[in-house]
């Protein structure tokens, strides 16, 4: 799939799409998003809310792990955790990546066994480029209905 594809297919999941979220650069196995500032976007405390970090996290581990795989099977998010380092202010960027080895290795099960797993980490930092969250999310990938 290539990154205007992907765009195309963030931009029909109504929930992220409100967010805002971009995907900026996919190259490598590497995917990069933004996530922007706003006021939607913080709580109380004026800081982004831990759940849209966990939301933007997730995604980007999502766009990760389909990103050679959308068109033959979903990958469906069985398990995640999230490691909140300090908080978020302004835009939070975010990286995943999922080596071409790994890639193949889940197409080769797809092919042979209809279904494969794979771990995503996500690493998400603040405008100043330090850390503030880390997501590590467990994905089954299962093959796409026929219509």
């Amino acid at each position: 799939m290539d990154p205007d594809e992907m765009r195309s297919v963030l931009a029909k999941i109504p929930y992220t799409n409100e967010l805002g979220m971009t995907l900026d650069e996919v190259a490598d196995g590497k995917v990069q998003m933004t996530l922007p500032d706003g006021a939607i976007n913080r709580n109380i405390a004026g800081t982004v809310h831990a759940g849209l970090l966990f939301t933007f996290g997730e995604t980007l581990a999502g766009v990760a792990a389909g990103f050679e795989t959308l068109d033959k099977a979903f990958p469906f998010a069985r398990r995640a955790e999230i490691h909140y380092r300090r908080p978020a202010r302004g835009l939070v960027r975010g990286t995943a990546r999922v080596s071409p080895a790994e890639s193949r290795r889940v197409l080769d099960e797809l092919a042979r066994d209809g279904r494969s797993e794979l771990t995503v980490r996500a690493e998400l930092a603040g405008e100043d480029g330090k850390a503030v969250a880390e997501v590590n999310v467990d994905y089954a990938f299962r093959p796409l209905e026929k219509k």
